[in-house]
């Protein structure tokens, strides 16, 4: 039962309770100057207990809430970059939040902040923008989405009664859904001035090669080593991946699919030799001695870093004559291997499987649109060969 006392000029309440462990307790609020309003507000704290709440939870900050939920259900054991996003997502909210009990957000508050953070008006540019520059509606759903896991654990914990996320419309810059892709003229160039440039002491113009002719993620070629190369088969086996972002060395491959062999032609094997064989007489020159066996090491021993890729395969794209509109990241590379192969009627089941993707349809939806002729083509097949019946 509620007890109320004046101090001053302001009402107080106090409210006995009972914790879940049997202790008694009393939560109390003064700075009322109505009577009346210590008595709604008693009434408010009355009906939480009612429902299970607990009013020494009711003063936790948004942001220590934040800590805690994301410490227990998502960031042990999980990727540096997941770890990273959270805190980045993190900097946002005490940006807006900072200060503020998890229970005094509003759904209206919470929905102006997602409106300003996809418009990106935190930003500070420095290039002479009118306009800020506006975040991908994936990174402002992934926001809401992962703030609304907070708030639901809040509501088990009866810190919430209500989602102040429930309703939120998020908005943003949609990607085209398209990938961008080299078309076969240029990457044939590409290819051929890889494999000239390709070498010990360019080991860059290397990888560009092992990424066109192979389709994989920068991480898996940088992860490369020796006893990978499987010289009587013609085929890489891909078993992890390389930490380019912050140079923690190896780590597991993006996916448990992507755990795979990939078929290559002599002609790949016959350069992986050559270079093989630069790399050792180098070492045995200078004494050095590679534990890891790292396919990757430029003549100082360390691992090339995905910039050193990106601009290799800048430098190997201007030498084509490619302009700089049409020119590709490495990334795009892996795009331009799979457009390839689908021009030339390999099957999409097969493609899947060589890229590491674990299901046939993330192929299809990041792929689909480059299948369209090839469906075409397959089509006219289709109609002719039932005349033909």
């Amino acid at each position: 039962m509620a007890t109320f006392r004046k101090r001053g000029k302001y009402w107080e309440y106090r409210v006995k309770y009972t914790d879940s462990a049997g202790k008694q307790l009393v939560a109390s609020h003064g700075g009322y100057r109505l009577k009346s309003s210590a008595q709604d507000a008693a009434e408010a704290v009355e009906d939480d207990l009612k429902r299970g709440g607990d009013p020494s939870k009711q003063d936790v900050l948004l942001l220590d809430y934040w800590d805690q939920w994301a410490e227990a259900y998502r960031i042990n054991g999980k990727s540096i970059n997941t770890v990273y996003r959270y805190k980045l997502f993190r900097k946002h909210l005490k940006s807006r939040f900072d200060g503020r009990k998890l229970n005094s957000i509003r759904p209206i508050e919470w929905q102006k902040f997602i409106n300003d953070f996809a418009a990106g008006k935190d930003r500070k540019e420095k290039t002479t923008r009118k306009r800020p520059r506006e975040r991908s509606k994936d990174i402002v759903t992934k926001m809401n989405s992962y703030v609304r896991g907070m708030v639901k654990a809040a509501i088990n914990e009866r810190i919430l009664f209500s989602d102040f996320t429930f309703g939120t419309k998020t908005s943003g810059v949609c990607s085209s859904g398209k990938v961008k892709v080299l078309d076969s003229r240029d990457f044939a160039k590409v290819k051929a001035i890889a494999i000239e440039r390709a070498s010990y002491r360019n080991i860059g113009a290397l990888a560009v090669y092992i990424g066109s002719m192979t389709g994989m993620r920068i991480s898996e070629v940088l992860a490369l080593t020796w006893p990978d190369i499987d010289t009587k088969l013609c085929v890489i086996h891909v078993t992890r991946s390389w930490d380019h972002l912050y140079g923690t060395g190896f780590k597991p491959t993006k996916t448990d699919s992507s755990v795979r062999d990939i078929e290559i032609s002599p002609s790949v094997i016959e350069l992986l030799n050559k270079i093989h064989q630069e790399q050792a007489a180098s070492y045995l020159r200078t004494g050095y001695r590679d534990e890891d066996q790292m396919i990757m090491r430029d003549p100082r021993h360390n691992v090339i870093t995905d910039s050193a890729c990106n601009k290799a395969l800048h430098v190997i794209q201007n030498k084509a004559g490619i302009p700089e509109d049409k020119q590709i990241t490495f990334h795009g590379l892996r795009h331009s291997h799979v457009s390839y192969l689908i021009s030339k009627g390999v099957d999409i089941y097969y493609i899947s499987k060589r890229l590491g993707h674990s299901d046939v349809t993330i192929t299809m939806k990041v792929y689909g649109h480059l299948l369209d002729s090839q469906r075409k083509q397959e089509a006219h097949k289709a109609v002719l060969f039932m005349d033909q019946l």
